[in-house]
């Protein structure tokens, strides 16, 4: 479990000064990508290496709203993981008073760069394997 914190942009917002509902898969890709980015590598060295991590389904459910320069706090909650694929379990916080905003939850799986076909991270990259393992034990 990790939690990452931020602020919301006015631009994250619709006409009634809510973030708008599409924007909460967005949140959670981008605390997704912090996660890996301190917990396994830097993502964008993942790509260079050739490994790219789609999203293969995402969900959640909405529970109180979030507002314009609210802090709120993503909990990235890892769910599972075998090496060809990954889970992770997802709660936004409204900071100031504590509120559940969202419970959310994405499955992504590992693919070579250009093949778009699922590898195995045990055998094509061993070490990345191991970072990612020992990352998702916490």
């Amino acid at each position: 479990m990790w939690d990452y914190r931020r602020r919301v942009r006015y631009y994250e917002t619709d006409r009634m000064g809510v973030v708008h509902h599409s924007n909460y898969l967005r949140l959670l890709e981008e605390a997704r990508l912090e996660w890996i980015d301190q917990h396994v590598m830097r993502y964008s060295q993942m790509e260079r290496m050739g490994v790219i991590i789609p999203a293969i389904s995402a969900s959640g459910k909405f529970k109180e709203y979030l507002r314009f320069d609210d802090l709120f706090a993503i909990r990235v909650i890892p769910k599972k993981f075998n090496g060809v694929r990954f889970s992770f379990n997802y709660q936004i916080f409204n900071v100031e008073n504590h509120k559940l905003c969202y419970e959310g939850e994405s499955e992504h799986c590992f693919v070579a760069d250009g093949d778009y076909k699922p590898i195995s991270l045990k055998r094509k990259f061993p070490e990345l394997y191991t970072a990612f393992q020992q990352a998702m034990k916490g």
